[in-house]
């Protein structure tokens, strides 16, 4: 108990709580004022689409006419 009742780990403590209120506080009001990438780029006629990946047969690999036996 001696650890947690050392003026040094109180102090610090004290610090690191205060410094993460202040970027949570700090944070939240930016990001509530920034629209999204997402909403920007559709205001810009940028349409995102989730693209499927490639199926193993359109690609090309060693299956091709010029394999040899």
């Amino acid at each position: 108990m001696d650890f947690i009742s050392n003026p040094w780990f109180l102090a610090i403590t004290t610090i690191n709580i205060l410094a993460l209120i202040y970027l949570a506080i700090k944070f939240r009001y930016k990001t509530k004022e920034e629209p999204l990438l997402f909403e920007r780029l559709r205001e810009a006629d940028v349409h995102i689409t989730i693209r499927t990946p490639p199926k193993p047969s359109d690609l090309k690999g060693d299956d091709t006419k010029e394999k040899k036996d």
